[in-house]
């Protein structure tokens, strides 16, 4: 019996542990965190001469937001992207090997800014890497 008993609180606490863990979206920092890792991994590569050809003409502002709200539908933060898909985004802004990895960098240097672990970025990573066949063209 005792053993049953302390079977049940370690499942209890591990049940709770992971409740209280909650989604990659909150250990981001949910809505605010997101957005704010966004905005500065966005800036960095728009700001960088060396990669930043395919921000030339595009509405940093709405950009923020939109990937905001992609990353927010694929990390459990319960947004619906209103977007279009990658490749149709992409399409035709000739975006080099090159600029996509300078992008995931910005991306680590701000997750490492707001202290993310190391298991949540390579979980965002891992969501995010599959779309680099859909948005390097070069």
């Amino acid at each position: 019996m005792r053993n049953i008993a302390i079977g049940l609180l370690g499942l209890a606490l591990a049940t709770g542990a992971a409740r209280a863990e909650g989604t990659l979206y909150e250990r981001l920092g949910g809505e605010a965190g997101v957005a704010q890792i966004t905005s500065e991994y966005i800036d960095a590569v728009a700001n960088d001469p060396a990669v930043n050809q395919s921000f030339e003409k595009v509405n940093l502002k709405r950009l923020k937001k939109m990937l905001a709200e992609f990353t927010c539908s694929l990390t459990g933060g319960g947004c619906v992207y209103s977007g279009d898909d990658m490749k149709i985004v992409h399409k035709n802004l000739k975006i080099t090997e090159r600029e996509f990895n300078a992008l995931v960098e910005a991306l680590r240097v701000s997750l490492d800014r707001h202290g993310v672990s190391q298991r949540d970025k390579n979980a965002l990573l891992a969501i995010f890497a599959p779309m680099q066949r859909d948005i390097v063209e070069k």
